[in-house]
């Protein structure tokens, strides 16, 4: 990344919403996971990704200085975005949704099926069933362990690896810079996350079934954190979905292969545009 991103406010019709900008092209939002910042996203995808899309990187309600008043659930999630979108008058943009991305992103389909052009659903499910047991005790748990021991612990369920303080840096390392930005995940946004993912009704066959637009499905087949059946069954009700398996790299897989996934983003769009 030649420049360090800037991070940007827009006031939206119930708040507020902090994102970096980057790129030419078609518009590609980057919506992160669970307890992700933007310092998730990794700064030599995000280089690739720029090369034919004017990315949008968007926190969250709760990190960084995104805020709302919108429902406080998963769908008032992707109204925040939805708002967004709307606010800077974004046409047709490529929803990427990373985990719990992925679940905003179908909330957003729900809510508005023809804000978007495309697609990409990575590391993500249909339903919070398709959450591995253990992550979510994990989750459950964190609380009554020390911080550095529920820390190890996520990123080794991240990475798919053993516990070592050298997974974080498989992040920090590759982080893109970004001016002025200096957040992390806290005690607010994980009240909301942890609600919102729980509440959330899923999306069954016949709601996929609905998603019309072009849709790039992408897994890691050691993921810890979601089952693996999960893509497929994206892959099975989406109709013009294709799915891409990564050998390894766990429910991060993005941090091993990161301009691999963005060449296979650019690809699969632009096999429908020609």
């Amino acid at each position: 990344m030649q420049e360090a991103l800037d991070y940007q406010t827009v006031k939206t019709r119930n708040g507020q919403v902090g994102y970096c900008k980057t790129g030419n092209g078609q518009p590609l939002i980057l919506i992160v996971g669970y307890s992700g910042t933007l310092y998730h996203w990794n700064r030599h995808f995000i280089d690739e990704l720029s090369q034919n899309f004017t990315v949008y990187l968007v926190d969250n309600r709760k990190i960084g200085l995104s805020e709302s008043k919108n429902e406080y659930s998963m769908q008032g999630m992707a109204q925040d975005v939805i708002d967004f979108i709307d606010e800077l008058a974004i046409i047709k943009p490529i929803l990427f949704g990373w985990s719990m991305g992925g679940i905003i992103t179908q909330s957003i389909l729900k809510l508005r099926p023809n804000i978007a052009s495309g697609v990409v659903l990575l590391a993500t499910v249909p339903h919070h069933n398709y959450t591995s047991p253990e992550f979510i005790q994990l989750l459950m748990n964190s609380e009554h362990l020390p911080a550095n021991e529920f820390r190890l612990q996520l990123y080794a369920m991240f990475f798919s690896a053993k516990p070592s303080e050298n997974l974080k840096e498989l992040i920090t390392g590759a982080a893109a810079e970004i001016t002025d930005y200096h957040y992390r995940f806290n005690f607010e946004a994980k009240e909301l996350q942890d609600y919102s993912v729980a509440t959330w009704v899923g999306s069954d066959a016949a709601t996929l079934s609905n998603v019309t637009l072009p849709t790039l499905i992408l897994k890691a087949r050691n993921d810890l954190v979601v089952s693996s059946d999960a893509a497929q069954f994206f892959a099975t009700y989406i109709p013009f979905s294709k799915l891409i398996e990564y050998p390894a790299g766990g429910h991060f897989f993005l941090h091993q292969n990161p301009q691999e996934v963005a060449r296979d983003v650019g690809n699969f769009f632009n096999s429908y545009q020609s």
